[in-house]
């Protein structure tokens, strides 16, 4: 019995992500590559609701990671506006072989080729992991921020035209929830997004020492069909191209979530079952989403995820 709701392979979450995925259900676990909620505001709120479970890394993995993050960030400002010569050094020396200035961080992320054998450890190894998924929350948390700033300005132009002409926006304003979203980022490093991603969780055994594997949930296309497209034995149990559910503050949202939940765990039980016993909306909420469940197992599949003889259900989420 699937009793977690595991979204991956981002440790950030963006605002439409979490639009979605509350959409669909009432509560979920992410690991996020910080040790505490600290002062995220965004995601406090729905931490105090107990809306999300946030999976943390330790302050000393932590430490480390941020003390890697800073000497790349202070290399990058050394070499900003000096592309080219950068691009002419890496060629005639594409390895960094310091190990005691802001340089030490290249070697590190390149290849083990060379270092010594500690650096082969499980520590190191996860270390490694840590490091690419803070830079991948980083580069994700950067690019929401750079969506959001050009679409505020996008509003702000929208309105100022409105008043000039004269046309009452009202109705424009109330359609700021921003559902749709049609970037995806799962397609940038997928592969390495998932395999990362899963390595720590089972290094923090959250995978490895469940009776039952969690459903692996997300928002991203790429994700689901590169998974597709990598795994030879794919059982589809659900395609639903067009279900209703809840705008957010609808009162029948909450029943309607744990009906939504209850039907997955019967699919992915009965595996063989295509019933049609969809939990329907029979309100004036008129929000559409998509749904897709699959199961994934295989070598192919064993390998991304670093798990042996598993089979992985995994739930694709879309609000349209």
């Amino acid at each position: 019995m699937v009793n977690q709701f595991l979204f991956f392979p981002f440790t950030h979450i963006t605002r439409h992500q979490m639009n979605t995925i509350l959409g669909f259900f009432p509560v979920f676990q992410y690991l996020s590559i910080c040790p505490d909620i600290g002062d995220q505001q965004y995601l406090k709120n729905f931490f105090k609701q107990g809306k999300i479970d946030p999976i943390f890394c330790s302050p000393k993995e932590i430490t480390l990671v941020e003390q890697k993050i800073e000497e790349y960030m202070e290399w990058v400002k050394i070499h900003k506006g000096n592309e080219h010569n950068l691009k002419l050094l890496l060629q005639d020396n594409p390895y960094f072989i310091s190990d005691s200035d802001v340089t030490s961080i290249k070697s590190q992320l390149k290849s083990a080729k060379g270092v010594k054998k500690e650096a082969t450890s499980k520590e190191s190894n996860v270390q490694k992991d840590l490091l690419f998924l803070k830079m991948a929350q980083l580069c994700d948390h950067q690019n929401e921020d750079i969506d959001l700033k050009l679409k505020d300005l996008d509003k702000t132009k929208d309105e100022l035209i409105s008043t000039l002409r004269g046309i009452d926006n009202s109705l424009a304003q109330t359609n700021d929830t921003n559902l749709h979203d049609n970037k995806d980022t799962g397609g940038i490093m997928t592969r390495e997004r998932i395999s990362s991603w899963s390595r720590y969780l089972l290094y923090k055994q959250v995978l490895n020492t469940q009776e039952n594997t969690p459903l692996f949930i997300t928002t991203s296309e790429a994700v689901f069909n590169y998974m597709e497209s990598n795994c030879k034995d794919v059982v589809n149990a659900l395609d639903i191209d067009k279900i209703k559910v809840h705008e957010n503050d609808c009162e029948n949202k909450s029943e309607w979530h744990h009906q939504f939940c209850d039907y997955l765990r019967y699919v992915i039980q009965d595996k063989s079952h295509r019933g049609n016993n969809v939990p329907v909306v029979n309100d004036g909420c008129s929000l559409l989403g998509q749904v897709k469940l699959s199961f994934f197992s295989g070598s192919e599949i064993n390998e991304l995820f670093n798990l042996s003889d598993k089979q992985i259900p995994v739930c694709l989420i879309k609000l349209k």
